[in-house]
């Protein structure tokens, strides 16, 4: 290690370009992965906030709760959630979100103590309408009455949360049939149950968002590992003189091997702690219109798969390492 730290101290400018680059390809996976976790947040947040694990479905809804009706009552000992898109307006202005009821005594999301036709509704949501107006269904022309705000997006939409009293008014106002989304809780029925995770996981795009950018952050760390590998080959093909001059002396190859390997080790974990702090930092300023969240977990998830990945990368320099003969070296017949 020390011989490792010597030569990174006197050719700093060398080391000092690699960590660079090595620091903005990690920064730049980790800020994909702030991005992707805000927008992953951002398709399922209120399900996510609610204070259970099992969610029962209609068995031809998909997982999607706009597409499950259950007329059946439902069982004491479990929870109805009633969802379903809407588009409200307020004379020319109109505005998606997506209605999220429950009863008012339930434990399991909001307090939803209301009045009939009240909601609450997400911050985001009031860009156009302000607390104590009144909002009317495009479709079936019930009017809800903002009471108040709590936090809820759905689809990267914003919610608006009522009570299953207002929830059986709005069905009764437009014609419908009376039924619920789902039963929340663990009791057997003849539903479909479903966590948590796989009920986030059915919200229509999220799959295919997600899976964009898990191949984006997975190609940058390629690419980014195949990078550092390329410099530290080269680095080793520089001097190659010198190293058969350490081989000549009696400096074993597993010596001059670990050296490099404690270089790109240190690399990679001084650029990461780099990336994860900024990454941070970003998430303090970032306007809160934009979707995005800083997890430790997955950013550590995705620094260790650079590292690993670099690490594999030193193959190539050590194989190099390893066939070096130092007559050869000194006498600069290699390349």
């Amino acid at each position: 290690m020390k011989l490792a730290f010597k030569e990174m101290w006197r050719q700093k400018r060398k080391f000092s370009l690699i960590f660079v680059i090595t620091l903005l390809i990690v920064l730049l996976s980790t800020l994909i992965t702030g991005l992707a976790d805000g927008l992953a947040y951002d398709n399922g947040a209120s399900l996510r906030e609610l204070d259970v694990e099992t969610f029962q479905l209609a068995e031809d809804a998909d997982g999607q709760l706009p597409r499950s009706f259950i007329e059946l009552p439902t069982p004491e000992t479990l929870t109805p959630l009633g969802v379903k898109p809407l588009t409200l307006v307020q004379g020319t202005v109109k505005q998606d979100a997506t209605l999220f009821t429950l009863p008012a005594d339930s434990d399991v999301g909001p307090e939803l103590d209301l009045a009939v036709g009240d909601v609450l509704v997400d911050p985001s949501f009031l860009g156009d309408f302000a607390l104590g107006d009144t909002i009317q269904d495009f479709t079936t022309g019930y009017q809800f009455t903002i009471a108040g705000t709590t936090d809820g997006r759905y689809s990267h939409a914003p919610v608006i949360w009522a009570s299953m009293e207002t929830w059986e008014a709005f069905q009764s106002h437009g014609g419908q049939p009376e039924y619920v989304s789902a039963w929340l809780g663990e009791a057997p029925t003849s539903l479909t149950a479903l966590s948590k995770q796989e009920v986030v996981e059915a919200v229509p795009g999220y799959t295919a968002e997600q899976g964009t950018f898990t191949m984006m952050r997975g190609f940058l760390l390629f690419i980014g590992a195949f990078i550092l590998t390329a410099f530290f080959y080269m680095l080793t093909l520089q001097k190659l003189p010198e190293l058969g001059i350490l081989k000549a002396i009696g400096i074993r190859p597993r010596v001059i091997g670990t050296a490099l390997v404690t270089q790109v080790m240190t690399t990679v974990l001084v650029a990461s702690l780099s990336a994860a702090v900024l990454t941070a930092l970003v998430a303090s300023f970032v306007p809160s219109d934009i979707p995005f969240r800083f997890e430790a977990g997955h950013v550590l998830f995705y620094s260790v798969i650079m590292f690993v990945l670099s690490l594999i990368g030193t193959l190539l320099p050590l194989w190099k390492l390893r066939h070096l003969d130092a007559a050869d070296a000194l006498g600069g017949t290699l390349q």
